[in-house]
């Protein structure tokens, strides 16, 4: 008999915490419109960083459509399903590639550069301006930036 309540208190103990790993945190959902000076920003990638490293806080990320709205996934939760509840610096990119220069470069590969589209202070992750909170339930967080921040 006390075998069996042990063995009923271990396999509750288990099954208790196999949900609080990182696949079975709680998520809300978020989406926007990132927009600079009022435009809507087409194909722009959104990214929320934890503002604190505190267990179960995660990165979670979006692109823009051709309306500039966005729609956040956690790092290890499904498309488009949000972010955990908390506090987050935002950073908003948008960059192509420029042509690689010619020439022949071997085994090598060229560097090539990119052309920002966006502000450099808001790809900045420590000094982004762009401080949102992800509140429990649906949050619609618009991003509007500036050209002159």
């Amino acid at each position: 008999m006390l075998r069996s309540i042990l063995c009923f208190v271990s396999l509750l103990f288990v099954a208790t915490f196999l949900g609080c790993g990182p696949a079975g945190l709680r998520v809300e959902y978020v989406e926007g419109i990132v927009s600079l000076d009022g435009n809507p920003v087409a194909e722009a990638t959104v990214t929320f960083l934890p503002t604190k490293e505190v267990a179960p806080m995660e990165m979670a990320t979006g692109t823009t459509d051709a309306n500039g709205v966005y729609k956040l996934s956690s790092v290890t939760g499904k498309a488009a399903a949000g972010a955990v509840a908390g506090e987050y610096r935002v950073t908003v990119t948008k960059s192509t590639p420029n042509d690689a220069p010619e020439g022949d470069y071997g085994d090598a590969r060229p560097l090539v550069s990119y052309t920002h589209h966006l502000p450099a202070i808001y790809r900045d992750p420590q000094n982004s301006p762009l401080v949102m909170t992800v509140q429990k339930g649906k949050n619609k967080i618009d991003l509007e930036l500036k050209s002159s921040p």
